[in-house]
């Protein structure tokens, strides 16, 4: 245990990273984690809410924009802290590197998880296809 707190205490003075920054860093992080389960359970709610009245009321679903899978791919990947990028997290990274104008060109009008540039998941085949997999 001795050792534990030796190695701990060494590695932190060791640390280009200040205690602070540190400390920053992880409250991003959990505001940013909390952040995004409260907005994607509300674009989901809204996704669902004009799936319904689309089938409900039979008229056309509005077009609805989702991040094509290479951004859910992009931001899901881990990230570690560095001080010579300045990100706090992939997420971070992300919007600050991405390009405006090639999201427009990607912005998708539904949920397919199939596409021309895009593999389908055998995960997510029921989604598309309307049946469970087993």
């Amino acid at each position: 245990m001795v050792f534990n707190l030796l190695l701990t205490c060494v590695a932190r003075c060791n640390s280009p990273v200040s205690y602070l920054q540190l400390k920053f860093w992880r409250v991003y992080a959990q505001r940013e984690s909390d952040l995004l389960e409260n907005y994607t359970a509300d674009h989901a709610e809204k996704l669902a809410e004009r799936n319904l009245k689309s089938f409900f009321q039979k008229t056309p679903p509005e077009p609805v924009t989702t991040p094509p899978n290479q951004a859910w791919e992009k931001i899901s990947s881990l990230y570690r802290f560095s001080t010579k990028d300045h990100y706090y997290s992939i997420l971070h990274k992300y919007v600050e590197c991405h390009d405006p104008a090639q999201a427009r060109n990607h912005r998708m009008s539904s949920v397919r998880s199939d596409g021309p540039d895009t593999a389908n998941p055998a995960v997510l085949a029921f989604v598309d296809e309307g049946k469970m997999m087993l």
